[in-house]
């Protein structure tokens, strides 16, 4: 027996240029545009994603949370580790999710699959992200620090500086947000290279501004709602976030053999 066979770090095999597939699988035919009501069906069907392993979902949150306060503890170059390993995390769940999807059980290996399983590309989105973020915070922001440094704005001005300084980041960001969106799951779900995925992510965004405004806010009620109860309800909230995540890639990118 193949011992790779049953393992969570292999993910399925994809033939992109393929148009035929076993009846009941699923291929890629790259982004699509979807209806606007879609936004609420990623969530609707993530949550049942997620509610197929309740438990094991909010194990691994718990682990992943610890995980993430312990690396960032770590003096000096905690932060560093932590940025450059967002997206092995992201990569990991999205096996995870597939399984899932496939009817397997969700287990808490899958935190950790994205280290075995196309790490150097997810480091390589990981560290395009971070080093994109870093210099458009510094583009956007880095006038007012300077000002502020050099005591010329008075503390009204310097409010008002900081706002609309942000609002233009969070403008530039978009962009990139669009285009690492869906990158950990085409990286290890269809063996694409990390400027491949970031282009189809940003298209497959780009398509679909719509769906994914009805999703964002929607997604943002949730997070606001679950942070309220001790921020317990982010046990829920933040799984939610990958299994939903998945089920919009799927909605996408893929098109279910006849």
């Amino acid at each position: 027996m193949d011992n790779n066979e049953n393992s969570p770090y292999q993910a399925p095999e994809s033939d992109l240029t393929s148009t035929e597939a076993p009846t009941g699988s699923w291929v890629y035919t790259g982004p699509s545009n979807k209806a606007v009501g879609d936004g609420m069906t990623w969530i609707s069907e993530g949550f049942s994603l997620f509610k197929q392993d309740i438990g094991m979902w909010i194990v691994t949150m718990i682990v992943g949370f610890v995980v993430a306060i312990v690396i960032n503890i770590i003096p000096f170059i905690g932060s560093i580790i932590s940025m450059f390993l967002t997206y092995i995390w992201v990569g990991g769940l999205m096996l995870g999710c597939q399984a899932a999807a496939e009817g397997k059980p969700f287990d808490i290996k899958y935190l950790f699959a994205g280290f075995s399983y196309r790490a150097g590309r997810l480091v390589g989105l990981s560290a395009i992200g971070t080093v994109i973020s870093i210099v458009v915070m510094f583009v956007a922001m880095g006038s007012v620090y300077m000002d502020i440094l050099a005591g010329e704005s008075s503390p009204e001005m310097m409010g008002a500086q900081f706002w609309l300084s942000f609002l233009v980041a969070m403008a530039l960001m978009l962009p990139m947000v669009m285009a690492v969106w869906f990158a950990p799951a085409l990286i290890v779900l269809q063996d694409m290279p990390v400027f491949a995925a970031m282009k189809e992510s940003f298209i497959g965004c780009f398509k679909n501004v719509m769906p994914f405004l009805i999703y964002g806010i929607v997604m943002l009620v949730l997070y606001i709602l679950g942070a309220l109860p001790l921020m317990l309800g982010l046990l829920v909230v933040v799984p939610l976030l990958f299994t939903s995540m998945y089920i919009s890639y799927r909605s996408i990118y893929l098109t279910e053999a006849a």
